[in-house]
């Protein structure tokens, strides 16, 4: 027995042997723990071949699965296979004595490593592609990032009579919020506008900009909001996936008569404030993208100290558990009425956050419009 355990050691090292002369000339692959990696799979082998069990294959492939590991970092797994399988098998054939039956075995033996080694090489692959799909989004989201950025006003214009604000935080990388302030001269009206789109990312930065130039195209040929809302709404209905949907509130303030029509397309919260208390300015129409509708307006006069207020839902629910809610809002502008409208926004903002512990689920937008004391009504 002692004698044939020798002879088998003793064709297991020239099997050894063999391989290492046979590879050679790839010493820049080959390391030292490589070839223990080897050397161990050898041993299993001439196990193997005496007592081909199912838990030597689960060794023999847990072995060739680390060699795998160790190796292909470095090398493609076709030489891989040349040097770590082909090359192997050959010297084992060429220095083990088998039985005639144990064939099968090596051939099994040649399979198990080729499996491990493919395997290996599909799960690096896999990781491979997920990291450049994971770099190619974030690329994406970078320039959506940017378009929006460029999209959202840095700032609101500065009015006789008026003083605006408006305020975008995203809660992923970019968001499906947008806001706009805009005086147009000419027609002695500034239009004001939030709009919601569900969702985040990539699409909602596209539906963003899609409402953005599509509600204010509308606007050179308009006699009202309301039309222009509801030719906002004819082109998204038509042209974006019915799952997507847009909440958008829109205001003409006249410049002259200090009066201001809103169209409220599903949106809340929207209220005005003044000393006495807050009034809600209710939806006129449905949200955006379903199907064609028309759409009232809601018609108010503003009086020196109204503030009104458009935001989105991502502030009146943010919070862990309970949300911070319109009443809080209202509470929070009323308290803070006298701050200008930029001081007013950044308060509201900072107040969520620190409500909902510095982590927000949705866009948190708001725009503020104040009506300050020195402004003139004609009459």
């Amino acid at each position: 027995m002692a004698k044939t355990y020798e002879n088998l050691m003793l064709q297991q090292m020239k099997a050894l042997q063999s391989w290492r002369a046979a590879v050679s000339h790839y010493p820049h692959v080959i390391d030292e723990t490589q070839q223990g990696l080897v050397r161990t799979l050898l041993a299993l082998c001439v196990e193997y071949m005496t007592d081909p069990s199912t838990e030597l294959e689960q060794d023999i492939t847990e072995e060739a699965h680390e060699l795998a590991d160790a190796v292909l970092p470095h090398i493609d797994v076709e030489l891989a296979i040349q040097i770590f399988r082909d090359e192997l098998v050959d010297s084992i054939l060429k220095n083990l004595s088998f039985q005639p039956d144990a064939a099968p075995r090596v051939l099994r033996f040649s399979n198990l490593i080729s499996d491990a080694f493919y395997r290996v090489y599909s799960e690096s692959l896999k990781r491979t592609i997920r990291h450049q799909k994971m770099e190619s989004l974030s690329n994406e989201l970078r320039v959506a990032k940017g378009i929006q950025q460029r999209l959202v006003p840095q700032s609101a214009p500065k009015v006789e009579g008026f003083d605006f604000a408006g305020r975008l935080i995203p809660a992923a990388e970019i968001g499906g919020d947008y806001w706009s302030i805009k005086e147009h001269l000419e027609e002695n009206i500034i239009t004001i506008k939030l709009a919601d789109v569900s969702g985040h990312g990539i699409a909602a930065a596209t539906l963003v900009s899609a409402v953005k130039f599509i509600s204010g195209g509308y606007f050179q040929s308009a006699k009202t909001p309301s039309w222009v809302m509801e030719q906002t709404n004819r082109v998204l209905a038509k042209e974006t996936p019915t799952e997507i949907l847009v909440s958008m509130v829109y205001g003409w303030i006249y410049t002259k008569t200090k009066e201001i029509s809103i169209v409220n397309a599903g949106h809340e919260p929207v209220f005005i404030c003044n000393p006495e208390g807050c009034m809600d300015i209710p939806p006129t129409g449905p949200v955006l993208g379903i199907s064609e509708a028309r759409y009232g307006e809601t018609k108010l006069q503003l009086r020196p100290n109204d503030i009104l207020f458009f935001g989105s839902d991502g502030i009146t629910e943010a919070g862990r558990g309970t949300p911070f809610g319109v009443a809080r809002l209202k509470r929070l502008i009323s308290e803070n009425r006298h701050l200008p409208a930029g001081e007013l926004a950044d308060r509201i903002i900072e107040r969520v956050m620190d409500f909902a512990g510095g982590k927000i689920h949705d866009d948190l937008s708001l725009v503020i419009a104040k009506v300050t004391e020195d402004v003139a009504i004609e009459e």
